[in-house]
């Protein structure tokens, strides 16, 4: 049976602006939702919620949810936070995301809200969140997004016999909080380098982590792969212009190419910049035979390198011939005898 593919086109999910919501056409959308801007807001031009709260306070802000149709529709809503997926870009869309061990205080863990809303036929509803500041004093910001999406009804199974595309659309209000005008700086650690792949294709991924409440902006990475002593560069990846959520993670892939994995030691060297801040690393790593065969065996692409076995079929067949030769040596011998 073909499976159902549902491509979500999630609008918009870029840091980089931070302009929640995007409008659309209204064949694209069935309802479309703004954020009701409180007095207590930093920039009372942006049109997501930025604001400022003293430890231990609550807030509830609300957005207006419009049904622009002719028939009630359900709206299926999260408060969700802000990670950093591994294309370097700040995603707001993830209910359940893997949650950075330096981050105390996710949105979701300090905001409540309704799971849904129904909405009837060409009407509007506030839909509240409300916002409980930690107790603890603490300076940056905490980063996440209110998710919106229709909820579509289930498909049968005679329906999900062909493949189908379906486009969905989601609106996502950005949500800034901070309890100080402190400004901090980012920072960036290097952690695992691992071995694996990406859509079935061999790559190295390098774990960075912004280790602080702030927005790492205007990311640039450069990233080269040796031997562990070794000065030709195997592999690398540049990449520009990525952006990081405050307190997150993410892989940043250097890929192998159509070439198989080898056994051995290596070396990643990498400089990160941010403005006037640099981050430079030369780490070693190992890809051990186990994890080379294995990954080896699932890639895409592969040139495979046959050197050996051609190596093994050579040596085989020259014992074949030197046996070939003894045998008939000796038969020869035992003729002339």
């Amino acid at each position: 049976m073909k499976k159902l593919m549902t491509l979500f086109l999630i609008l918009p999910l870029l840091a980089s602006s931070l302009l929640f919501p995007v409008h659309t056409d209204a064949s694209e959308m069935n309802f479309s939702v703004s954020a009701n801007i409180p007095e207590n807001q930093i920039d009372k031009t942006k049109s997501y919620f930025h604001l400022k709260l003293a430890p231990g306070n609550e807030q509830t802000v609300y957005v207006t949810i419009t049904n622009e149709t002719s028939q009630e529709i359900t709206i299926l809503t999260s408060v969700n936070t802000a990670v950093t997926n591994d294309n370097g870009i700040v995603d707001y869309s993830q209910e359940n995301p893997k949650i950075d061990n330096t981050l105390k205080y996710p949105l979701s863990k300090i905001t409540e809200s309704a799971g849904e809303v129904v909405l009837p036929a060409h009407s509007s509803k506030n839909y509240p969140i409300k916002i409980s500041m930690p107790d603890k004093a603490f300076d940056g910001t905490i980063l996440g997004g209110v998710y919106f999406k229709e909820k579509t009804a289930d498909k049968s199974e005679s329906q999900s016999k062909d493949i189908q595309i379906e486009n969905q659309y989601a609106y996502v209000i950005g949500m800034m909080l901070s309890q100080n005008d402190t400004q901090i700086k980012a920072d960036l650690k290097l952690n695992e380098i691992t071995p694996t792949q990406v859509n079935y294709r061999n790559v190295v991924t390098a774990n960075l982590q912004n280790t602080e409440a702030t927005i790492l902006k205007d990311l640039d990475i450069e990233a080269q792969i040796f031997k562990r002593d070794g000065s030709k560069v195997l592999h690398e990846n540049f990449k520009q212009n990525m952006r990081m959520a405050p307190n997150s993670n993410f892989n940043f892939p250097i890929s192998w190419g159509t070439k198989e994995f080898e056994p051995g030691r290596y070396r990643l060297d990498m400089i990160a910049t941010s403005g006037e801040q640099v981050w430079k690393w030369s780490e070693y790593f190992t890809i051990d035979g186990k994890t080379a065969d294995a990954l080896n065996e699932t890639a895409l692409d592969i040139e495979r390198d046959y050197t050996l076995l051609y190596i093994i079929a050579g040596s085989l067949l020259t014992l074949l011939i030197l046996f070939l030769v003894f045998l008939l040596g000796r038969k020869s011998k035992k003729d002339e005898e």
